[in-house]
């Protein structure tokens, strides 16, 4: 049978019947990606704590994609609150194939001026929440083809980050986790990371502790010369999810404009 090439290069990156849960999804990067999964032809979940957002954002997706989409309170850190997530998607789509673990926060702190509670409640929302959840989507998980879960790591996960200890640690741990998780989990379930660069998130990032003269000359220590946008992040958890990546498990796919650079052979200017 004769195929066109136009539909067999681009099919295997649609999302069509998919059912994915996204955390974190009132926030830029969260509702990009909605948008995205729901243009490619899934049905999405917006989970975010702000229930006001995540329906502003339900109600975009819907009107620009016309996917149906789901909006919901949750509070990642509550187990009860989880389970409730995951019971209100099978409730309305019946499946879970995909689950994007994309809540994270952190910001500056002093490096000696951390808590125990404080490096705690980070490990807790940006790690142990992402595991608990995956944990109780996996028996949904293992009933669909192509399943998958994908996490939102960090550039600070990766180098050393004395700014952002509590963060950077707990991302780093996170990382580590995911392939572990990848390591068990096929061939059923895939499970990768993205290691997210510098992105534009808005007042999210001048609420992290950056000002407009930090963040310019951080655009231009990058290779492509600027920071990421939302959907440059949204593009490669559409690429993980899809039928394009179904023999990848396992990775961290670094997406940073080609990260800092410095020459190797330094002069005096």
């Amino acid at each position: 049978m004769a195929h066109d090439p136009y539909q067999r290069m681009t099919s295997p990156f649609l999302l069509n019947d998919s059912v994915v849960i996204i955390t974190g999804a009132g926030g830029a990067i969260g509702g990009a990606t909605a948008e995205v999964l729901a243009a490619a032809g899934a049905s999405v979940v917006i989970s975010d704590l702000n229930l006001e957002t995540a329906q502003a954002v339900a109600d975009r997706v819907t009107r620009e994609t016309g996917r149906e989409t789901l909006a919901i309170r949750t509070d990642v850190t509550s187990e009860s609150e989880q389970q409730a997530l995951v019971d209100a998607t099978l409730a309305k789509f019946g499946r879970i194939t995909a689950l994007i673990n994309n809540v994270g926060w952190g910001e500056y702190t002093p490096l000696w001026d951390v808590s125990m509670e404080y490096m705690m409640k980070s490990y807790l929302l940006n790690t142990v929440s992402a595991y608990h959840l995956t944990k109780l989507c996996v028996p949904h998980l293992r009933k669909q083809e192509n399943a998958s879960v994908t996490f939102s790591g960090s550039a600070v996960g990766t180098t050393p980050s004395p700014e952002f200890i509590s963060y950077s640690n707990a991302k780093a741990a996170l990382l580590h986790m995911s392939k572990s998780l990848a390591a068990m989990s096929g061939p059923e379930i895939r499970c990768n990371s993205i290691v997210i660069g510098s992105v534009d998130n808005g007042e999210a990032t001048l609420k992290a502790g950056y000002d407009p003269e930090m963040l310019r000359r951080l655009s231009e220590s990058f290779v492509m010369k600027r920071r990421g946008t939302p959907y440059d992040i949204a593009y490669a958890f559409q690429y993980l999810l899809s039928p394009a990546a179904a023999w990848v498990t396992g990775v961290q796919l670094e997406v940073n404009g080609g990260g800092s650079y410095k020459s190797k052979m330094p002069t005096n200017d």
